[in-house]
């Protein structure tokens, strides 16, 4: 609609990945070196991890579409939510070899006689596991049997495993450890920072035909893309494509701050593009604003309860995390995050003591643990509340309970239900980038959810979706090809990975999404100094 307007031969901003249209970050660089160096090295096993939208999948097809063909001989699992014997008859199937065997063992045979064909021939064997965060663990096991096929000086087969942050958690089960010990290379893909979403708006308008005087982006604007996005490129396709869109009913050109602005409100889910209005609405440097406020505590109530109490009319000044670091016992931090989390999910302590570790305390209070990594606008996105890992120096680890960001500021809370303001940047020096999502499974789901064979937890997982609104109630029959239509279209919406599997992060938005289910929202609440 408006390619002609701009001068574009094509839509430079579509969810689609295109070949054509890639860009390498400094993160998806160092992402790409560590996958060559662990291909030429013959490691055997390669992790690559990343959140959603990250760009795994452009870091995956930039390092396939370079591997020379006479060199190399790769091969790429899209969904490896199968049985051992279903994986190895999908891995010989696209090695274009025999996966007509009925045994494991008849199939490893087939492929172990192609390995030693292709070493003779002098090509480097690759496979890509995409998603492994949902393979079952006898499955993985079964990948770890693989890396068995070698020859007296190198492996023959160089297998590189790809999925969201879960997929660390998974393989750190002590029946995977054997699998873990073999992964001698590793990355977790970061997202872009300020520069790189800058430039890779820019790649794409000029890949796409754009020119500086007929479109661009300007600083204001980008500032406004990358803070809602947190430097996820699905997210920054979706603000910007909308923004061009915005900008050709205007017949605007230059996509300032308030198009971008406008376009974030409407790509947000309704509840955000709500709360923009009002924001907007009540004061001007509410115009500013990219996030939902946040709060956690005994002020958070479930959507349909009751409003917390007004904020103060002067807003205190950010105070310093330094010195909050300073007047607190890591131990003593640690013990307030999880009260925290507790009053906020209105759960109280268990009759026995509660461990020192903060992970095995919300464990035994019966939460999910999410592990978290990425930016505070992406973690503010998720709409739960979470506990930041903070440094303190070598070996020394603090948290603190995020409550949100707003135009200016981020809110971290106390067990007291108090919000306390801080400098986003002085947050950001401290924070690890690491973060634990503490969750409510109320269903007892497995994850993912194996719905395609299991009925009672497919008619589980249709309630959840009818609770979060993602399928019609009273349906006269609910099967698979339904409920994985009905998955993908909420993982569209909520901008997670379209895979049609009932994943961690999935499930997360679905209990969030959900009405029938009580949850901490997040909500403004008072704010004073600690």
């Amino acid at each position: 609609m408006y390619c002609a307007f701009y001068g574009l031969k094509e839509r430079p901003f579509t969810l689609t990945p295109n070949p054509d249209f890639i860009f390498l970050g400094r993160a998806h660089q160092e992402a790409f070196a560590h996958l060559i160096y662990g291909i030429e090295q013959k490691v055997g096993f390669i992790a690559l991890t990343g959140e959603v939208g990250a760009g795994k999948t452009t870091v995956m097809r930039t390092l396939l579409t370079r591997l020379d063909p006479e060199a190399y001989a790769t091969a790429l699992v899209l969904n490896p939510m199968l049985s051992s014997l279903g994986l190895l008859k999908t891995i010989n199937r696209e090695y274009g070899i025999d996966d007509g065997g009925n045994e494991p063992a008849e199939l490893v045979e087939t492929l172990n006689r192609f390995l030693l064909e292709q070493k003779e021939a002098g090509r480097t064997v690759v496979l890509v596991i995409d998603e492994a965060q949902d393979m079952e663990p006898e499955v993985l096991e079964q990948v770890r049997l693989l890396s068995n096929l070698e020859t007296a000086r190198e492996k023959l087969i160089q297998i590189i495993l790809v999925g969201q942050p879960e997929l660390e958690t998974l393989l750190s089960r002590p029946e995977l450890r054997q699998l873990n010990q073999r992964i001698t290379v590793r990355y977790h893909l970061t997202p872009m920072d300020a520069a790189d979403t800058r430039a890779y708006l820019a790649h794409r308008l000029r890949v796409a035909g754009g020119t500086p005087d007929m479109v661009r982006f300007c600083d204001d604007a980008v500032q406004v893309i990358h803070r809602f996005a947190g430097g996820l490129p699905r997210l920054v396709n979706a603000v910007a494509d909308r923004a061009l869109l915005i900008g050709y009913t205007a017949e605007i050109r230059k996509i300032e701050a308030p198009q971008a602005r406008k376009a974030l409100g409407e790509v947000s889910p309704a509840k955000q593009r709500r709360s923009h209005r009002r924001l907007r609405i009540g004061a001007a440097v509410a115009a500013g604003v990219l996030l939902l406020l946040a709060v956690v505590g005994v002020l958070m109530f479930s959507r349909s309860g009751a409003r917390s109490a007004a904020p103060l009319p002067q807003p205190p000044q950010p105070v310093s995390l330094a010195l909050m670091l300073q007047r607190h016992q890591e131990t003593d931090m640690a013990r307030e995050a999880v009260q925290t989390i507790l009053k906020a999910w209105q759960v109280a302590p268990p009759a026995a003591a509660l461990p020192d570790s903060l992970e095995a305390a919300l464990k035994q209070a019966g939460f999910e643990l999410h592990r978290y990594t990425g930016s505070l606008g992406g973690l503010a996105r998720m709409d739960y509340p979470a506990v930041l890992e903070l440094l303190r120096g070598p070996g020394r680890k603090s948290h603190l309970v995020f409550a949100g960001l707003t135009s200016s500021h981020a809110l971290v809370a106390n067990e007291a239900g108090q919000l306390i303001e801080i400098s986003p940047a002085e947050l950001e020096r401290a924070w690890s980038g690491r973060a634990i999502v503490p969750w409510k499974n109320m269903l007892g789901l497995t994850i993912p959810t194996p719905y395609m064979i299991n009925e009672d937890q497919r008619t589980l997982l249709v309630r959840l979706l009818v609770a979060a609104g993602a399928l019609q109630k009273d349906l006269p029959s609910v099967h698979e090809t339904l409920v994985r239509d009905a998955l993908r279209l909420f993982q569209q919406q909520q901008g997670l990975e379209t895979d049609g599997a009932a994943g961690e992060q999935t499930l997360m938005m679905l209990y969030r999404r959900s009405a029938d289910f009580r949850a901490p929202t997040l909500e403004k609440a008072e704010k004073v100094k600690p």
